[in-house]
């Protein structure tokens, strides 16, 4: 193993730190709110017929069973072994294929060669420095399936203590993902669900093949939470 790919997993390591530690107060967490009020902004972009869905960084798998109680194929990726045990259990009633992979290279999910109509990234992004940002962006694409969507939410606000995040912005966002073949379907801003001071969201809607994302169309589904 050469000393990029050690460098590399120790930052993936790095950006889960924590979660292990609070597996059972961060599931609890999660599972007080439903799928329905944390993707409010965005439930019109879900596939409305039955899909393959990959859920990256699935947690506590809320969302997860969620979709596949709405007839999807779903796939979770979760990294953290205490969360992933809990998800499982949790939701044990739901058919959901759990995978132990993560960002940026997902490489156990690149071996299976998997394609999805659907990638949902719930509060992950921000565990990404700028490069891995870059690689993952170019994994998800590979991951797609022609025409497939990306939703995604952008974490704002102060890092809880003894965790890994980055400052991500929905322009630096968009200007990669757009260098990877995705236009913008929907950006929209919300508060926090959970009511943390400081804290606030950004979610982005990405479709492969779409057109430009500063058409006017893009931007008319933008509204900025100073207005709402």
């Amino acid at each position: 193993m050469n000393s990029e790919t050690v460098g590399e997993r120790l930052r993936v390591r790095a950006s889960t730190a924590g979660y292990g530690e609070a597996a059972e107060a961060l599931a609890e967490q999660y599972e007080s709110v439903t799928f329905a009020e944390v993707h409010r902004e965005v439930l019109h972009l879900f596939p409305s017929r039955p899909s393959s869905v990959l859920d990256i960084g699935a947690g506590s798998g809320r969302d997860a069973a969620a979709l596949a109680l709405r007839g999807h194929r779903v796939v979770a990726v979760e990294p953290t072994a205490e969360l992933r045990s809990l998800g499982q259990r949790i939701h044990a009633d739901q058919e959901i294929e759990w995978v132990d992979d993560a960002l940026p290279e997902l490489p156990v999910l690149g071996v299976r060669q998997r394609r999805f109509g659907l990638i949902l990234l719930t509060a992950v992004w921000m565990h990404l420095d700028e490069r891995q940002r870059a690689s993952a962006m170019a994994r998800l694409v590979s991951l797609l399936e022609p025409g497939g969507r990306v939703i995604l939410s952008l974490r704002h606000g102060p890092v809880p203590a003894g965790r890994r995040m980055f400052p991500v912005s929905a322009q630096e966002t968009i200007d990669l993902a757009g260098k990877c073949g995705l236009g913008v379907v929907h950006l929209a801003e919300r508060e926090d669900p959970h009511g943390r001071p400081g804290v606030a969201w950004t979610y982005l809607g990405l479709q492969l093949g779409a057109a430009d994302t500063n058409t006017p169309a893009a931007r008319a589904t933008w509204t900025p939470l100073a207005e709402r």
